[in-house]
Parts: structure tokens; C-alpha cells; sequence
């Protein structure tokens, strides 16, 4: 082995050992407990909950784009950016060290974060970011950002009870919002109150925040292996939000329904044994969302065919009607033999 690649070999080495001891063996911070522990211990913590376990499966699917591209990198030059890398180094520690003084873990992901950046610019150069651009974006969702669980996870709820009564209202089922509840509009005749049909509470588990961020992770990756323009790309990714909405929408409307028709129990169940078809109607999220995407990226991906379909039908709408010359029969009907 030449003396240059050593050169190489050995900060390189060097530089992937301390990313380990900082996210693997030093006690960062407490985090919402009270001892500090590593980073990847808390980690593993939040991805062990429902809403965030969809992030342990971010590095694995990073590798596997890496070596998937690896043809296309190996054509990639390798021109080291050192001065470039190594500010962004200096930063990602500024990120790391404020997080440990304060006690806040995300600016230790972002710490981390800007930590691989500074790598590969540091060792492999500009041209290697732009080419790993979207692979080191995509790290990002393997960060678990549990404070949104409490202001934008609560601004879903609202957002989905509303939308769920206006549909029901649509639909001809007589509804009202009571804060994240969606109830039985009163029936005076009948002598009902709100809520006698049925209520149902969009909790936490129904604001949609788990779905959206799965989904958005999988239509990042999907428009990444399937479009070839960064346009598409980003379109692509931005359709994922109200797609996901709009498949969490469902559900509720599913569960109102089924409350309706078989009552609570059979419907709901409870929150710590919920009932088969609340479980069934979680998937429904992801199949309206999944169905919805794949007609978004068909459309991105035949793009001209659609704007000529358009077209011809236009310019055909648009011919005046045909006149026969041929004379018309005198006769008032038709004879029927």
C-alpha cells in the first residue's frame, strides 16, 4: 500500500471511529429522561414507538442506494474539498456541543447530520455531495422529531375533525365538531342530543403525523428511484402531504361510519385493544395514500401523453358538427319491420 492512500486511509478511518464514539458511546444528553446516555440509546428509544419506528429503517435503505448507485459513483472524480470539509466539520460540532450543553437532542441529529456532510466533502469532494445529495438528505428522516407530537400532531387532529364533518354534512349523515371530536348533529325531533349516533375522538394515534411521515419518506424514495428531474422529484414529494391527509380522512370517515352501523365496540374497541376493523381502517391510510401516488408518478412519468390527450380532445370539442348533405326522410317515424 503507496504512502498516499495511507494518507488517505488512516483519517478516514480516524474520522468514521469518532462518528461512532459521538452517536454510539458518549453520553450525549438526558433527552425527556434524567440520565444522559449515548445518542443512538435514545435512538432506539423513540424508534421503538409507533410513530417514529419507520426511522431505523433510514440507514439500511441509505446503504442500499449507495451500493445500488455504485456503478455511477465509481465515475464520480474524487477531488478532496479539505478546507470546505472541514468548516462544515466545525460547524457540526458548534451543532453537536450546543446540544449537549443544552440538553437538546435535536441539535445533536443536526450536529450528525452536518458531521457525514463534512466527511464527504472532506475526502471524496463538491462533486461527490451533489452526487450523494439526496442520499445524505434522505438521512434526515431517521431523525425522530418527537416535539412535533405536540403542537403539529394537535393542529392534525383539528384539521381531520373538521374535514371529516364537512364530509359527513356532504354525505347526508348530520354532523358537528366538538374540538377534536366528530359528533351526531342534535335531532330535536327525535329528541337526540349531539353524540347520541355516534362520536368519535380524532386522539393522537388518528392526527395522521405517523402516516404522513412514513409517507413522506417513501414517496421521497420512491420519486428518488422512479423520476428522472428534480422538478418531478420534489413534486412528487410535496403531493405525499395532502395525500396523506386525505388518507387519513378516510379512515376517520370509515370509523364513523362503522360506528354508525355496528356501534362502538365492534368499531372502535378501545385504545389498549382496538377492534378488527379499526386496525383494518389503519391501513386504509396507506392504501388510499399508495393508490394516490402511484397515479401522481403516472402522470409525471407520462407527462406528454396526457397534455396530448388534452389537446386532441380540445381541438376535437372545439370542430364544428358535421351537415349531411343527404335529404332527410319526410316520413314522421320510422317503419319498425
Amino acid at each position: 500500500m503507496n504512502s498516499t492512500r495511507l494518507s488517505w486511509l488512516l483519517p478516514a478511518l480516524v474520522s468514521a471511529a469518532g462518528l461512532v464514539v459521538l452517536v454510539a458511546i458518549f453520553p450525549y444528553n438526558a433527552g425527556y429522561g434524567f440520565e444522559r446516555m449515548p445518542m443512538l440509546k435514545s435512538l432506539r428509544e423513540f424508534w421503538s414507538g409507533e410513530d417514529w419506528e419507520h426511522c431505523v429503517l433510514v440507514p439500511f435503505i441509505a446503504g442500499f442506494l449507495v451500493w445500488w448507485k455504485r456503478k455511477e459513483f465509481a465515475a464520480v472524480p474524487i477531488r478532496p474539498a479539505t478546507i470546505g470539509g472541514l468548516g462544515v466539520l466545525a460547524l457540526a460540532m458548534a451543532f453537536y456541543i450546543a446540544g449537549y450543553k443544552t440538553d437538546i437532542n435535536y441539535l445533536g441529529f443536526a450536529g450528525i447530520q452536518l458531521f457525514v456532510a463534512g466527511l464527504i466533502l472532506w475526502f471524496l469532494g463538491w462533486r461527490w455531495m451533489v452526487a450523494l445529495a439526496f442520499i445524505w438528505m434522505f438521512l434526515a428522516f431517521m431523525w425522530p422529531l418527537i416535539f412535533l407530537q405536540d403542537t403539529l400532531a394537535f393542529r392534525l387532529r383539528v384539521i381531520m375533525s373538521a374535514a371529516s364533518t364537512d364530509v359527513l354534512n356532504f354525505i347526508g349523515l348530520h354532523a358537528m365538531q366538538r374540538g377534536t371530536a366528530v359528533l351526531s348533529a342534535p335531532d330535536l325531533l327525535m329528541g337526540l342530543p349531539a353524540g347520541a349516533r355516534f362520536s368519535v375522538d380524532v386522539a393522537d394515534p388518528c392526527s395522521g403525523i405517523r402516516s404522513l411521515f412514513a409517507l413522506m419518506m417513501v414517496s421521497a424514495l420512491y420519486g428518488y428511484l422512479t423520476l428522472n428531474s428534480w422538478w418531478k422529484h420534489s413534486l412528487f414529494f410535496l403531493c405525499s402531504i395532502p395525500l396523506a391527509v386525505a388518507g387519513n380522512l378516510v379512515r376517520i370517515i370509515m370509523l364513523t361510519v362503522g360506528v354508525l352501523a355496528v356501534g362502538p365496540e365492534k368499531a372502535l374497541g378501545t385504545e389498549a385493544d382496538p377492534s378488527f376493523f379499526h386496525m383494518l381502517a389503519g391501513y386504509v391510510v396507506f392504501a388510499v395514500a399508495i393508490v394516490g401516488m402511484l397515479a401522481v408518478n403516472w402522470i409525471l412519468l407520462n407527462g406528454h401523453r396526457v397534455v396530448g390527450m388534452a389537446k386532441t380532445f380540445a381541438s376535437q370539442s372545439r370542430k364544428p358538427a358535421s351537415i349531411s348533405s343527404e335529404p332527410k326522410s319526410t316520413k314522421p317515424f320510422q317503419d319498425v319491420y
